[in-house]
Parts: C-alpha cells; structure tokens; sequence
C-alpha cells in the first residue's frame, strides 16, 4: 500500500524573534492539516538559531498539548541556524485546524533582559495523507 503525505508551511522564508519586545508570551500559528491520515504520527521542522545564553529549552505545544521541546544552543554561535524536528503522536494533530505556540525562555544573565532571544524560520508540518 502506498503512503502518500502532505505538509504545511506554518513560516517560510522569513524571521520571527521570540522573546523581549516580540512573541514575550510565545509565537501562536494556526494551521490546517485536513485530509490527514488520524492513525500515523507527524513531525514539526524548524530552523532555530539564538537561545545561546540561557539552560531552557523552549516548550512547543500543539493544540495545548506539549509534544516537545527547541533545544537551547548554550554558549553556542548567536548566528549559527540548526534544523531542529518535534515529532507529534497521531492523538494530537486533529485532521483539520491546529495550533501551534512555541515558548520564550528567561534570560539567566541580564536584568534588563527577560527573555534570551531566539529566531525560528521554515517551520513545516509533515503528516500522512488518507491514501
């Protein structure tokens, strides 16, 4: 049997900051997954770069269910972008509107900074299609 999938690109080729003086209480992003194939597991890709100062890994929710984390790059290159994937077990992804939110994270280091800064780009949703 073949398995034929699908994906929806939540941001393309552009820059969104989470943290001070943008997304401070997190990036929210609906997206339409319909026609998904409810018994197979998909994945969320991003591209991430920052979050170099602080120990937390950022919390990404789907439909208000946690399904993992974008991993800090402490004491990494501030420039340097890494492709990080979620993976979503079949029960959280519903066959038609979702929404996605991913979390700051605190500054350890500044008292004028709440949050350290990260970008995420090219996020993606795959998911399986009913054949």
């Amino acid at each position: 049997m073949p398995v034929v999938s699908d994906y929806e690109i939540l941001i393309g080729d552009s820059n969104v900051t989470i943290g001070d003086n943008s997304n401070e209480s997190g990036f929210t992003k609906s997206f339409n997954t319909g026609g998904r194939s409810t018994a197979k597991p998909a994945f969320i890709s991003f591209m991430v770069k920052g979050m170099t100062v602080t120990n937390e890994n950022a919390d990404v929710f789907v439909n208000d269910t946690k399904v993992g984390v974008l991993f800090n790059n402490n004491g990494g290159n501030t420039n340097q972008w890494q492709t990080q994937t979620v993976a979503l077990s079949s029960s959280t992804l519903n066959s038609g509107n979702n929404v996605l939110r991913v979390m700051p994270v605190t500054n350890p280091t500044n008292a004028s900074d709440d949050f350290d800064n990260y970008v995420i780009r090219n996020v993606i949703c795959h998911f399986p299609q009913s054949a």
